[in-house]
């Protein structure tokens, strides 16, 4: 269980990489699902500071944590929690490492093809392999150039399972929040000055998700 949260969140983590970095400038990505796509290519090393919180029936409170997401390169990436506790976890083609207080533990994504499958798109993502992309998931944007939302439907039913819809809300250039969900649990994740900034008083999903989507 503990294996497949930490994977799901990094299957987030390589999109919120993409996302969470300086867009090029030139005023707001639009609605247009192409120029929004091109924007997501990135170039390796790749980081962002980040939030996340975590909700699940299993938990009696929300989960906090903060640190960097880092895209490594094709096949590459990692998260560093560093508060309210250290954890590193890195992905390097099918191998992950989980690292926390001085224990390392190794396993291979072939025991999850599905998320391995998953890791792969966001991966083709980041190196502007938009084809690839759009075989893996449904891509719809919806908004305007204010506010604006980007959602992935992951076509593989397993893959949906694990993750559900993935949708990056934005605000005019900046990417603000990744929100995922998936076997009973939500993941916000907070982005840019919106990572630094206070939480809602009501820590709720719904609040979170208000919240991305202010002034």
């Amino acid at each position: 269980m503990r294996n497949n949260h930490n994977l799901r969140d990094l299957a987030a983590a390589v999109l919120a990489v993409a996302a969470a970095l300086p867009w090029p400038a030139g005023g707001a990505p639009g609605l247009d699902i192409d120029a929004l796509l091109a924007r997501l290519a990135r170039p390796a090393p790749s980081a962002t500071a980040f939030r996340e919180v975590h909700f699940s029936r299993l938990l009696a409170h929300p989960l906090v944590v903060g640190g960097r997401l880092q895209y490594l390169g094709p096949g590459s990436l990692a998260r560093d929690v560093e508060q309210p506790y250290q954890e590193r976890t890195e992905i390097h083609g099918d191998e992950v490492t989980v690292s926390r207080g001085g224990n390392l533990r190794h396993f291979s994504l072939e025991r999850a093809p599905d998320l391995r499958s998953l890791l792969s798109s966001f991966s083709a993502l980041l190196g502007g392999d938009r084809a690839l992309l759009a075989q893996q998931f449904t891509i719809t944007a919806s908004g305007d150039e204010r506010h604006w939302s980007l959602e992935l439907s992951p076509r593989d039913a397993r893959v949906r399972a694990h993750v559900g819809t993935i949708a990056v809300d934005g605000a005019a250039g900046e990417p603000r929040c990744i929100i995922t969900g998936g076997n009973g649990s939500t993941t916000v994740l907070l982005l840019g000055t919106l990572a630094q900034a206070p939480l809602p008083a009501t820590l709720e999903a719904a609040a979170l998700r208000a919240h991305c989507r202010a002034d």
